[in-house]
């Protein structure tokens, strides 16, 4: 039986904001689509599970995504997240809006909401531009707050990306404020495109992040990461999704598992 833990003082989340991005993140707007290409609608079903070398219970995770999309850079996307880690389990609400602001700018927003939050962030608010200086090549720059019970993560991304035939190349940079310190990630990825939209991809970090080290404690510990990620279409229609990752988290566990999906386009 799990032992009710004492909870930091609760601030209330920016609830009028997390609302409008979340509502807003249901319906595409018409306006300004950054081509002609006709909306689709997709939903992923996905289910993961995650081993921890310190004897911890599994992590696992089931989630539903619902996305509308019109075109690359036009999308909106909903999500209904349970995770269990720890022994205890986490209810989350996401949302994400993507905006072409102009041939080569587009914007995201993206929020999270955890009426649980035993592990898992109360909330979170982030936003992102991305910027086409020149033909396929792509620079981001982003940043997030995640509140946590026991402190406040502030996050800034900054990324470079390169499209050469098949592949695509990026190295990010992810500074990261918390629990009085300052410190930083980075992270190196390789995707291979060997279908019309079929990818496997590569990503290697490296650095410090704020990591959940137990049920009550958040901490920032030394990351080692490695993920294989990808997407394959099994009819224009249908899509399997998988990934296989292994985490070190400093000196407390090394966690590794899976996670597997199926997307349809409606």
């Amino acid at each position: 039986m799990n032992t009710p833990r004492r909870r930091a003082p609760y601030r209330r989340p920016p609830v009028l904001a997390l609302a409008a991005l979340l509502a807003g993140s249901v319906a595409l707007a018409a306006d300004a689509p950054d081509d002609q290409a006709p909306p689709t609608l997709g939903l992923e079903l996905a289910a993961g599970r995650q081993q921890l070398s310190n004897g911890s219970p599994d992590w696992s995770e089931t989630s539903a995504r619902l996305t509308h999309r019109r075109g690359q850079r036009h999308a909106s996307e909903l999500g209904l997240v349970q995770t269990e880690r720890f022994g205890l389990r986490d209810d989350q609400l996401t949302g994400a809006l993507a905006r072409a602001l102009s041939p080569q700018l587009t914007a995201t927003l993206d929020a999270s909401l955890s009426p649980t939050h035993h592990v898992l962030a109360r909330h979170h608010l982030g936003a992102s531009l991305q910027y086409e200086f020149a033909p396929a090549w792509l620079v981001h720059g982003g940043l997030r707050s995640t509140r946590y019970d026991s402190a406040t993560v502030t996050q800034a991304t900054v990324m470079l990306e390169r499209y050469l035939a098949s592949f695509r190349g990026l190295v990010a940079w992810r500074p990261v404020q918390t629990l009085g310190r300052s410190t930083s990630s980075l992270e190196l990825r390789g995707d291979y495109y060997y279908a019309d939209k079929s990818s496997i991809g590569l990503s290697l970090a490296d650095g410090q992040e704020a990591a959940q080290i137990s049920d009550t404690a958040l901490a920032l510990a030394d990351v080692r990461a490695t993920t294989l990620i990808g997407r394959h279409w099994l009819t224009p229609d249908w899509a399997l999704a998988y990934e296989w990752n292994s985490t070190r988290q400093g000196d407390f566990y090394t966690r590794r598992g899976w996670r597997i999906g199926v997307q349809h386009l409606f």
